[in-house]
């Protein structure tokens, strides 16, 4: 079995109340970027519950991975709900028991406690890819699976355009972040700056360094966009 053979999908937690949500993103991240690059790829947890049909349909059509943060396992139900079964449910909470009180809540506090529970998390998550890679020896394709191009992953999500610091920077699936986030009632205020950073850098990778340039950039954009919906 080559890489690429088969495409697992993984949806984490989009919380931010507790570490343990944070630590699922990132451990997803590790996974997708450094430890399964070719067999995974991430599904967009907002988007698929604002009714992205790529994204649905991918959940639908190639084994999926949820990592809940907690037992509210909304991931998990969300995507039974709109998608079907998923192959394995993990729950981070469950993972780390009472190793999360003293992770942080955000990325940018991370300190060496986080970085071992993101490493435990991870680690479980590619087992659990591993797994499904056995069980579909390698190929996930089906006879009801006979248009991979209609994967998420090979039909990416259309971006929108943002300045940040004056330089165009394409974030895909912008407009659906934002229309889910103004369903959930985020004004267009000067104060939305904090949630719509948390929320895009899930999918969109953000240096520490570029966050104050993005949250300007972000409300600008949410603000424009939400003027002419």
């Amino acid at each position: 079995m080559s890489d690429g053979d088969i495409k697992v999908g993984i949806i984490s937690c989009s919380g931010e109340e507790i570490p343990e949500g944070t630590i699922s993103r990132l451990a997803t991240r590790r996974v997708l970027e450094l430890m399964r690059p070719g067999n995974t790829v991430t599904i967009c947890l907002p988007l698929f519950l604002a009714g992205n049909e790529a994204e649905q349909d991918f959940a639908r059509k190639h084994p999926t991975i949820t990592v809940d943060g907690c037992g509210k396992l909304c991931a998990k139900k969300g995507t039974e709900k709109h998608s079907g079964p998923v192959s394995a449910a993990l729950v981070v909470s469950d993972i780390l028991d009472s190793q999360c009180s003293c992770c942080a809540r955000s990325a940018k506090d991370r300190t060496e406690s986080d970085k071992e529970a993101v490493w435990l998390v991870s680690e479980e998550i590619a087992k659990a890819v591993d797994s499904i890679l056995t069980e579909n020896g390698g190929c996930c394709n089906s006879e009801d699976d006979t248009d991979s191009a209609t994967c998420a992953c090979s039909k990416p999500v259309p971006g929108m355009e943002i300045l940040v610091d004056g330089k165009p920077i394409t974030v895909a699936g912008l407009a659906l972040i934002f229309d889910h986030l103004a369903v959930n009632g985020l004004a267009p205020d000067d104060k939305c700056g904090d949630k719509l950073l948390e929320t895009v850098r899930i999918y969109h990778a953000i240096e520490p360094e570029e966050e104050n340039a993005y949250k300007a950039a972000l409300i600008l954009a949410y603000k424009t966009y939400r003027r002419k919906s």
